[in-house]
């Protein structure tokens, strides 16, 4: 039995696979899934959700989605000894790297060139997890660790010194070319920093220095601005270009004498984004939303704030990318990225995948306000498909078990 019928999976990573119990979820409820959108290249474009063991499940997007995948976020378990990855102490630390290790390999081929993995951790793996990575996708192609301020507050129950951070490390498949986007500027700088005290046609607009510091390797040499006053400094443009400012009106004086370029709020590419995560969103927000969704923050442990989740998309990928997070858990990342307009994959093998997870993206589905929900102005709708890995020999296993006697044991295995 256990030879034949039950054994390991591992050894099946490269067999063909039944794929069982399709299912449409759109707005009117649960369909048939009849036929799967494809683009011009023949690549599914349709929302997935797959329940089944996450290597396996990822062998068997080989073949459809390899080098298809702009992003992928995942969430492991972090091996503390509290999140379900328990195993004998000699073998805890080697086992979570090899289980880490076997689904990374196969991730990387997933991504496509220009893709980028972020892997959220705690410190009780970061530093062995960042060596790993380095092996597999190149310590080249290693972009940053960011510090994840997971926690407001502190709760004083360590002995020595409270973590409320945690890390997201983030590689790319080929760091000459990763894309990376910009963030919007927050409504609170712009109100800071621009403004239009000449009533310029063309709006708001913030100072940018041309006089550079005494110290810095700038030329030095003398400008004459516009009401004739010449200024003698090291400058970070040229004279040339310095007369152009004044020609397009893009020179203005402070009431110090100082000349300054106008930067306008219209051409403005965003801000660049930084490794300090503090004012994203924190896990007390995560219980919220999941409290809000189930009528109780006790319905999935561990669940990740959609802001934070918001923000990797955001940076990362543009509408209908492909988004692959392979430890689903609460449905998290599938929730932010279908309300923001991506494609995307998840995998899950606990049972929660449907009463937790599917349950949540018919409610984002129907058009649940919580999370996100306003900042994008989320407004319902959209579609995903569920189906399973079909368990090996399932059906050969059950007619076992249901055997009461040696006779029907028998019976059987003639049959």
């Amino acid at each position: 039995f256990n030879s034949v019928l039950a054994h390991d999976e591992i050894d099946r990573l490269f067999d063909h696979k039944a794929l069982t119990n399709w299912k449409r979820f759109t707005k009117d409820g649960e369909q048939e899934v009849g036929e799967i959108k494809r683009d011009e290249d023949g690549t599914i474009c349709e929302n997935l959700i797959i329940k089944g063991n996450n290597l396996l499940a990822l062998h068997s997007l080989k073949k459809q989605f390899a080098g298809k995948v702009k992003l992928i976020y995942i969430d492991p378990p972090y091996n503390t000894g509290n999140d379900g990855f328990k195993y004998n102490d000699n073998f805890n630390h080697s086992t979570w790297l090899t289980f880490m290790k076997n689904r990374l390999e196969i991730a990387r081929e997933l991504l496509r060139d220009d893709g980028v993995i972020f892997v959220q951790c705690d410190d009780n793996e970061q530093a062995y997890l960042k060596v790993l990575m380095d092996d597999i996708f190149g310590r080249q192609n290693f972009v940053v660790n960011n510090v994840y301020k997971r926690r407001k507050t502190q709760a004083n129950l360590t002995k020595h010194i409270a973590p409320i951070h945690e890390h997201i490390i983030c590689f790319s498949k080929n760091i000459e070319q990763l894309i990376l986007y910009n963030l919007p500027l927050k409504d609170d700088y712009i109100k800071k920093m621009y403004k239009n005290p000449d009533n310029d046609p063309r709006g708001l607009w913030r100072l940018a220095p041309l006089l550079r510091p005494a110290n810095s390797k700038n030329r030095e040499f003398e400008l004459t601005m516009p009401n004739g006053r010449i200024i003698k400094g090291k400058w970070s443009c040229s004279e040339e270009t310095f007369n152009q400012y004044i020609k397009n009106n893009l020179l203005y004086i402070t009431e110090e004498g100082s000349p300054n370029k106008k930067i306008f709020l219209n051409d403005s590419k965003g801000q660049i984004p930084n490794s300090w995560l503090d004012e994203i969103s924190t896990t007390e927000e995560a219980s919220k939303e999941i409290e809000e969704l189930f009528g109780s923050n006790d319905a999935f442990s561990y669940s990740k704030p959609e802001g934070i989740i918001k923000y990797i998309i955001q940076i990362s990928t543009q509408p209908n990318d492909i988004v692959l997070d392979y430890h689903l858990g609460s449905g998290t990342t599938a929730a932010v990225a279908h309300k923001m307009g991506r494609q995307y994959i998840g995998v899950e093998q606990m049972d929660y995948i449907e009463t937790i997870a599917c349950e949540r993206l018919r409610k984002v589905i129907q058009g649940e306000q919580g999370g996100i929900s306003k900042s994008v102005n989320w407004q319902g709708g959209g579609d995903f498909i569920y189906f399973e890995l079909a368990k090996w020999n399932e059906t050969a296993k059950e007619k076992i078990f249901d055997c009461e006697s040696l006779e029907e044991l028998e019976a059987f295995f003639d049959e």
